[in-house]
């Protein structure tokens, strides 16, 4: 299945299992009508019409309507096996359906777990049923032996369609989660950019690399203070963006962009020369300083001032920071808006 049809799924899986719910149903009224099973017909159509007023006001009480729906179908399937003593194996819906209310309904819902014991003493009582040949309506004993394998297997198909819906729909919001969670613990919420805590695993990772020659760069916006106490923090966040897009914009896919903290940043350039990252870092700083941030209609002006340093061993990255970093506050102690190298 797509991503997207299933992301489509996702959202509306309360919703489709409801009309799924109602078609079921609808051809089941049908069916048992044709079968000359008239006490079947009239179980289904007023389970059609719960279903169909469920959906027409679907929208107000989504989870109220779950519970209800589960509870219309485990006593439907009770009274169904009821009258044809145990033999429509509407057990299957009973037993599939302790899995789907415990997904449908959001994990607050703190009834979950009576409902599953509830769902369980039906099955049990089905069971008992069958066993003990109790059979609501002995007149159509007949016509219901001659259906029953036919019934049951179709029961056993909607059940695991249902689950097979079911478990595909979990198993892709599991993963869309873990996804989520991932991108969230690499990278900082505000910018996008990748955060510090996954700049050192990266760093880490990749020391036992051989690594040519390469270059890191620390940026710190000029004057940050400043902008935050005339403009207000929204505009310094507005700031952050500005500047965190123009870095990573502007840096090849191999290269790392990293919020490193506060109003810092780090480029960190593999396979680049320190002349070809002095190139590329006053380029970018000057994209910077001609770049203007419109924040509530006014124009804020921001320059940069970058320290950068080379390595050509990432066993000691570190220490390529550090003087990355006592460069950059040399640039910023001899006038700001500048790249030292």
């Amino acid at each position: 299945m797509g991503e997207k049809f299933l992301e489509f799924l996702s959202k509306k899986k309360t919703l489709l299992f409801l009309i799924m719910c109602l078609i079921v149903h609808a051809f089941n009224a049908c069916l048992f009508y044709y079968l000359g099973l008239y006490p079947f017909t009239v179980l289904n159509v007023f389970s059609t019409i719960f279903y169909a007023v469920v959906l027409l006001s679907f929208k107000k009480h989504p989870d109220f309507y779950i519970i209800f729906s589960y509870l219309e179908i485990i006593t439907f399937s009770f009274l169904s096996e009821l009258f044809a003593g145990g033999v429509f194996c509407y057990i299957f819906y009973v037993i599939g359906m302790i899995s789907v209310v415990c997904y449908l309904l959001p994990p607050k819902k703190r009834m979950k777990h009576l409902f599953q014991v509830i769902g369980i003493v039906y099955a049990i009582a089905i069971y008992v049923m069958y066993m003990n040949d109790v059979c609501l309506f002995p007149e159509y004993s007949e016509i219901i032996k001659g259906c029953a394998r036919e019934i049951g297997f179709l029961n056993l198909c909607i059940t695991l369609f249902t689950l097979f819906y079911i478990f595909n729909l979990y198993i892709f919001e599991l993963n869309s989660a873990n996804e989520k969670l991932n991108y969230f613990s690499n990278h900082d919420l505000l910018t996008g950019l990748f955060n510090r805590r996954f700049f050192e695993f990266i760093m880490q990772r990749n020391k036992s690399e051989n690594e040519n020659e390469y270059s890191i760069a620390i940026f710190d916006i000029d004057d940050f203070k400043k902008v935050n106490d005339t403009y207000g923090h929204h505009a310094g966040d507005c700031v952050l963006k500005v500047v965190s897009n123009l870095i990573e914009e502007n840096a090849k896919d191999d290269y790392i962009a990293v919020r490193w903290g506060g109003e810092e940043f780090i480029l960190y350039m593999p396979q680049t020369n320190g002349d070809r990252a002095y190139e590329i870092l006053t380029a970018l700083s000057q994209k910077i300083s001609d770049t203007k941030v419109t924040f509530d209609e006014q124009n804020i002006s921001v320059t940069v001032t970058v320290g950068m340093c080379t390595g050509n061993d990432l066993t000691n990255y570190e220490s390529v920071i550090r003087q990355a970093d006592d460069k950059l506050y040399y640039g910023k102690r001899h006038g700001k808006n500048c790249v030292v190298r």
